[in-house]
């Protein structure tokens, strides 16, 4: 495993602005609440529904494209995958190898990259996962990452990809209160409807598959703000209960076809045509 800034993407760091947002700056600030006693319902909520989404072969290749502090690359080599994984912020590559050393884990290969000039070659991998980046690429260039993603899957391999939803309205408002209250990291999000990503796949010649909803209401033992930290009142012996309640619902709702547009997150299974 190796953490570098090959030479092919030298221009990674002048491609940052094009991002929106100071990733390192954000990578300090949320390492050490991801993984607190306060984040572990919505860390429970986001686990079980990669246990419901993806699918990996044992020993696939695996590239986790733009993999932030480390939470899908840990959960794919914990399902035997072999990945291979990068980000276009150094300090969330050194979040990630962290994360990865402490539950003993180790990638193929971390390295600072951009989701717009992948370092691979082409048809290298048997799945590839992109969570919570393209909604950060500009509008002009979103089309640019799309066929990157496809470009490194093997004929017949398959993309997870995932965007807020445009019709999240309640999400929506939460992320304009935080804003308000100076809880909202710097930076932009840029809302996408479900037909939209679907038109980006096809675009990018895939056949698309499954989809499913992530978070349709935010828990309710507490304000859970953009900054990962949980504000709340409630004794701990209400908030176990309310958060047990709220798993359960979460994971029945995020199912339903009518509500999908309407979940924080819209994730899509895709497969590159042969």
């Amino acid at each position: 495993m190796s953490v570098e800034a090959p030479s092919s993407m030298g221009n990674a760091s002048s491609q940052k602005t094009d991002f929106d947002k100071d990733w390192d700056g954000y990578s300090v600030l949320i390492d050490d609440r991801k993984d607190s006693p306060g984040w572990a319902v919505i860390r429970e909520a986001r686990e079980s529904h990669w246990r419901e989404l993806v699918q990996l072969p044992a020993g696939s290749h695996i590239l986790d494209a733009g993999c932030g502090n480390g939470d899908y690359t840990r959960l794919a080599l914990q399902d035997g995958a072999r990945v291979w994984a990068f980000d276009l912020s150094r300090e969330m590559v050194s979040a990630t190898e962290r994360r990865l050393a402490a539950a003993g884990l180790e990638a193929e290969e971390l390295q600072v990259a951009s989701v717009l000039e992948i370092p691979y070659p082409d048809a290298r991998f048997d799945v590839v996962l992109c969570f919570a980046v393209i909604d950060h690429v500009p509008d002009e260039r979103r089309l640019d990452a799309v066929r990157e993603l496809v470009r490194v899957l093997k004929p017949g391999g398959t993309l997870y990809i995932n965007t807020p939803n445009r019709y999240a309205y309640t999400w929506r408002a939460g992320h304009w209160l935080m804003r308000q209250l100076g809880r909202f990291p710097k930076g932009k999000i840029r809302w996408l409807s479900p037909g939209e990503l679907q038109a980006l796949c096809i675009e990018a010649d895939c056949s698309l598959g499954r989809s499913l909803g992530l978070e349709l209401l935010p828990p309710v033992s507490g304000i859970y703000t953009s900054d990962l930290e949980r504000l709340t009142v409630l004794p701990e012996s209400l908030i176990s209960v309310l958060d047990r309640w709220y798993l359960r619902v979460e994971q029945r709702l995020r199912r339903i076809d009518g509500l999908k547009p309407f979940c924080f997150h819209y994730f899509l299974e895709a497969t590159k045509r042969d």
